[in-house]
Order: structure tokens, then sequence, then C-alpha cells
């Protein structure tokens, strides 16, 4: 098993001096908090194998890097980072779109929600035809451990991590505060339509002709009229 490096970004990993861990358990000890496996590229594009291992001496045996081809040779390096605040919902949409907040530990994403929370990861449905399609819309997320790349028909996808409300199954979980508040602004609002209501000037057999809104058609018993005809 690897001995991963614990840091807050790339450069600190590389650090001959940076503290190492084994488990995630061991990592989060050290980190005072929740942690992820961080994979980043690093800078450097090598036109050979050979070229990527004389600048990167434990690319082959240390478990921390990996070569790939990506437009010319890369070398991937994993490390133990400290997590930032996921978003707090209940569906990996709302986490994306209008979350409830974000919380660093269980205990942070329960004062939001009221009730007690757990870290879980969701597929989005929007589907990538390439990394660089989909980087330029998730790449904050991807790069801070929020969101993992995954492939679904033949195509890319991400997977949002967020904290959900825990409930017993067919249960709906209760709303959380803010969610409440929201709930009584509506309920306590007029309801308005989208555009003011119309006079409505055709009886109850009637309707408008399709093919002229100036004509009405009666459409159980009487006679067809033009409309202002009486």
């Amino acid at each position: 098993m690897s001995i991963f490096p614990l840091a807050a970004n790339l450069a600190a990993a590389r650090q001959p001096d940076a503290p190492r861990a084994r488990t995630e358990d061991e990592a989060t000890t050290l980190a005072g908090g929740p942690v992820f496996l961080a994979v980043e590229e690093l800078p450097d594009v090598f036109e050979t194998p050979a070229d990527a291992e004389a600048a990167v001496p434990e690319l082959y045996g240390s478990g921390l890097y990996e070569l790939v081809w990506r437009d010319g040779w890369r070398v991937v390096m994993r490390y133990w980072r400290p997590a930032p605040p996921a978003p707090v919902a209940r569906s990996g949409e709302a986490a994306v779109k209008k979350p409830l907040g974000r919380a660093r530990t269980p205990e942070q994403a329960r004062d939001l929600l009221g009730a007690p929370a757990e870290l879980v990861s969701e597929a989005l449905p929007n589907l990538y035809v390439d990394h660089k399609q989909l980087m330029k819309r998730w790449g904050d997320f991807v790069r801070n451990g929020l969101a993992e790349i995954i492939e679904r028909e033949g195509k890319f996808a991400v997977s949002i991590t967020f904290w959900r409300p825990m409930h017993a199954p067919g249960i709906a979980a209760r709303l959380a505060p803010v969610e409440r508040i929201e709930l009584a602004e509506r309920v306590a609002a007029p309801m308005r339509g989208p555009e003011p209501q119309q006079d409505l000037d055709i009886g109850l057999f009637e309707d408008i002709a399709p093919e002229n809104p100036g004509v009405v058609l009666v459409t159980e018993e009487g006679d067809g009229r033009f409309r202002g005809s009486e």
C-alpha cells in the first residue's frame, strides 16, 4: 500500500518534508478533519516516458505517480488534501445550483439541516464528449475534490460529493430550517398569476375558432356568431 503525502496543493505535496499517511484515517488525524485523495497532473508535458522518468525519479514503484498520454506524456500525482466545505442539499443538482450552505464536517452539516447528515456522491445527468468540455464547466469542482469524472454511455459525466440529510427508507427527511423559512414566506405571499386575468367573454358551450380568433363557435347548441356582433 502506498504512503501518500498530505498537503494543501501539488507543489507542497512534492516537497520531501511533506507528512505522509498510508490510509484516509491516518491522513484525517494528521489534518484534523476530513481529507480526500487528490489526483492532479504535473504542469510539464514530456516527449517520451524516459523524459518523464528523468524528471520524476519516483515515477515507477512508489505508487504516487502515474504516466498518462493526453496530447503528450503527462505525469499524474496522488496525495491527501484537506477537504473543502462540501455543499449541503437534498440532491446532486440542488448541491450545484442552490445548496442550503456548505459544511466540512458532519456537525456543521447537521447545524444547517437540523438533522443528521451523510456525505454522498451522486452523478449528474449531463454528458460531455471529452475531458476538456467537462472541465470547462466542472473544473473547480474536480480540482478541489468535490467532483469525480466518471464514464457513462461512452461519454463523460461528473459525480458530485455533498452532504445529504439522513432518514429512514420510505420516509422523507424533514425540512431544514432555511427551507422552512422559505416555505413560510411563499405561503404568506399573495398568489399572483404570470399575467393579469383576462375578462371571459365566451359562454360555457363556446370555443374560439382556431383559424380566426375573432369568431366564437358554439359547440353544442346555438349558432356561431362574430364576437361583438350583439
